[in-house]
């Protein structure tokens, strides 16, 4: 019976009917599916512009009492702390900007033979008097301080390094959700508040296990990068809260706009040898998601995905801003694809070696 049943019109006609049974279905199966994860996907955005909307009124509610009593310095303030600019991509060389002021002070010093002998130690003792007083950011915060790693190295071949700047926001739950979805834990480069919210937030991610870097309190770029001294007292000012809120002291760091940018050109070398004997470290970032641009899910998961791959150790910038919903959208699927790849993940510690532009 099975030989005659194999070849004749009945098997044929049944593998027929099984073959349109089969077009039929799995089309059907499909499009449900992909309509239940895409009305999730709705649900998930419906929810994030809620909650965009809500912190909306508060910024306004906020921006209205701020202005109330500082009144015309809010708008300087908040024009140096929009979103990173182009120039967290394109760092200013600071070579010539260094040397230049050394020339002309050595110029400006020599002594004049035509009059009185005095001037010539007088000169001396306010150049000694001037270099002492830039020094004194040293005696900034004593108890500013992280011990510093000085071991080797740890393997990070292979190991993908997920950065999240500007947070925490509305947002960062969200994020916090899809990352322990996928058992992943990142790096968070913070501008935190002295509000309940933003400290309970700094609290879930530390329980989560992810590592909290400090990013600025101010964003305030020309502010930030005036000084040693301002720099300090804006780092300060973010560890002070950080520490509070989680208690841990933060010991990385990644500055505002990169390491190299167009307002740090005169202080950068300063501040980073003060920030080394305090015994902190910074990291750039070798991967730009370009989040920032607003861009949408397809162009976030196929630029940061063709970026990767160059390097055997991604360290990818993205932003935790309240209004970078595609980010929070996109991260899991980058995930996966990255796993896919060969890729593991990690959180940045002293121990890792740090990416910084040069």
């Amino acid at each position: 019976m099975v030989r005659l049943y194999f070849g004749s019109v009945r098997f044929f006609k049944h593998l027929i009917l099984t073959v349109t049974a089969l077009l039929i279905i799995v089309p059907t199966v499909l499009c449900i599916i992909f309509a239940v994860d895409n009305a999730k996907k709705s649900e998930e955005i419906d929810r994030l512009n809620s909650r965009l909307s809500a912190q909306s009124e508060d910024i306004s509610a906020s921006a209205t009492e701020s202005s109330d009593d500082s009144k015309g310095d809010s708008t300087a303030e908040n024009t140096n702390k929009a979103e990173p600019s182009v120039t967290e991509s394109k760092p200013a060389e600071t070579t010539t900007a260094q040397t230049t002021p050394v020339a002309s002070s050595q110029t400006e010093t020599t002594p004049d033979t035509t009059k009185e002998p005095a001037s010539t130690p007088e000169s001396s003792d306010e150049t000694s008097n001037s270099n002492a007083d830039d020094k004194l950011y040293t005696e900034l915060y004593p108890e500013l301080y992280a011990d510093k790693y000085d071991g080797e190295y740890e393997d990070s071949k292979n190991t993908v390094y997920l950065t999240f700047d500007d947070g925490p926001s509305v947002l960062t739950e969200n994020l916090l959700y899809y990352l322990r979805q996928e058992n992943v834990k990142a790096t968070f480069f913070v501008v935190p508040e002295r509000t309940e919210y933003c400290y309970s937030l700094l609290k879930e991610i530390s329980d989560a296990g992810h590592t909290i870097g400090i990013h600025s309190a101010s964003h305030d770029y020309e502010k930030i990068y005036a000084s040693v001294d301002a720099f300090l007292d804006d780092f300060k000012e973010a560890y002070d809260i950080v520490l509070e809120a989680t208690g841990k002291a933060p010991d990385i760091y990644r500055f505002p706009g990169g390491s190299v940018n167009d307002y740090n050109a005169a202080t950068r070398d300063d501040i980073i040898a003060e920030m080394d004997r305090r015994g902190f470290t910074y990291f750039d970032w070798n991967v730009d998601s370009n989040d920032w641009q607003g861009y949408g899910w397809t162009t976030l998961y196929t630029n940061v995905l063709a970026d990767a791959q160059e390097f055997s150790t991604p360290v990818i910038l993205f932003h935790n801003t309240g209004d970078r919903d595609n980010t929070v959208l996109v991260i899991e699927d980058i995930i996966k694809a990255l796993k896919d790849k060969g890729y593991k993940f990690g959180s940045l510690s002293q121990k890792t070696e740090p990416i910084q532009f040069q």
